[in-house]
């Protein structure tokens, strides 16, 4: 069962949604904010050299998938994110999320799905989120 109030991030390389669990005995999405390249202030980028082999698209959006992880370590330091977050994104992204994780978002990262589903309605996911 999914914790009240815990913390839902669904993405994939090109955007996010962010949601709150508000139900208690059933799990019940509030989306609190979309979150895409063009609404991260900061200019993070990638860290490191890109593969040559990586196209301007798959650059792109590992660079969002960094610039998201950023976001979610300083709320994670700002301890303005619950005990309890559940990350679902693609597995390409899921795999490049981990890696950048700060030690305070990992300690309350409590379930990770590597599954697509960043355009799934909410009832699709409080489904993926129930069964997992």
């Amino acid at each position: 069962m999914l914790a009240n109030s815990a913390f839902v991030v669904v993405a994939d390389g090109s955007s996010a949604h962010l949601y709150r669990n508000t139900g208690h005995e059933t799990i019940s999405l509030e989306l609190l904010e979309t979150v895409t390249p063009h609404s991260l202030t900061h200019d993070e980028g990638l860290a490191g050299n890109a593969p040559v082999e990586q196209s301007p698209k798959d650059q792109g959006e590992a660079t969002f998938i960094s610039q998201l992880v950023h976001k979610l370590n300083s709320m994670a330091l700002a301890h303005k994110l619950p005990a309890e977050v559940v990350i679902i994104a693609d597995p390409t992204s899921l795999g490049q999320m981990r890696q950048l994780y700060h030690a305070e978002l990992k300690k309350r990262v409590v379930r990770e799905l590597p599954k697509t589903l960043v355009k799934a309605s909410v009832h699709d996911l409080a489904t993926a989120l129930s069964k997992s």
